[in-house]
């Protein structure tokens, strides 16, 4: 990814990190690692591993504003990026439908879909001049088929979101700008701590491989819709599961 500019929106999630991880052992990337809360496990890859080419950028994605001023900051300071990876999300819980916290659920719409907004209507119009631009959204297997019960808030948010990634990949499909998205089923991240063992055991029982998956098992899919390989490719979601959702 030589030359390349990439914004990792949510870089600071145990999937941004492992993401972080892959482009910055190339070395020849500049790096906007978007961290909402947990800048430290960003800092610490950076010491860890030299990675000079890593650059920190804090922005809440419950605050339209902030967005706002992130795009602001890291276009004046970097210039357009030709590459952006899409993972913001609030922590995964279960709730029956009849207990939905509207309050919740409005702060989850704007980090999954309303900060997207924000970012994209600044940034995808200049990445459509560009060559070989690319956008990927880290959605979810909740969008294929029957979702699983009690994740009613998260399942449509996360539609939301794929209704997004589709429109701006037929709006921006006569250019050089794909959008596309990557459908993971449960991963063990802090993404799931607060929901009960018995649901992770459960997903883990019913997937062919006996386990959910790991930040690692993602990566692949990512690199793809971010390489050249994927130029013909647009508006389509990759499922991530292990089999348990086509």
């Amino acid at each position: 990814m030589s030359g390349d500019t990439v914004l990792i929106a949510g870089a600071s999630s145990a999937i941004g990190l492992e993401v972080l991880r892959l482009l910055a052992t190339d070395g020849t990337a500049t790096l906007l690692a978007h961290c909402n809360g947990n800048r430290a496990a960003v800092e610490e890859l950076i010491r860890s591993g030299g990675f000079t080419h890593i650059h920190p950028l804090v922005a809440d994605f419950t605050d339209a504003t902030a967005v706002e001023s992130l795009v602001t900051d890291l276009t004046t300071r970097f210039g357009t990026p030709n590459k952006i990876v899409y993972l913001p999300a609030s922590r995964l819980r279960l709730e029956r439908f009849a207990k939905f916290d509207l309050d919740e659920f409005d702060r989850d719409i704007r980090v999954q879909v309303r900060s997207a907004i924000v970012l994209l209507r600044r940034l995808a119009p200049a990445m459509a001049k560009l060559p070989r631009a690319r956008i990927v959204f880290v959605l979810s297997s909740v969008t294929r088929g029957l979702p699983p019960r009690f994740m009613s808030m998260y399942t449509i948010a996360k539609h939301a979101q794929l209704g997004l990634m589709r429109a701006l990949a037929s709006e921006y499909a006569a250019s050089g700008l794909t959008v596309n998205g990557v459908s993971p089923g449960m991963v063990d991240t802090p993404f799931v701590g607060a929901i009960p063992p018995l649901a992770k055991q459960s997903a883990a029982a019913a997937a062919p491989r006996g386990r959910i998956a790991t930040p690692a098992d993602l990566i692949g899919a990512i690199e793809f819709l971010l390489s050249d390989g994927s130029d013909y490719i647009t508006g389509i979601e990759i499922p991530v599961s292990g089999g348990v959702t086509n």
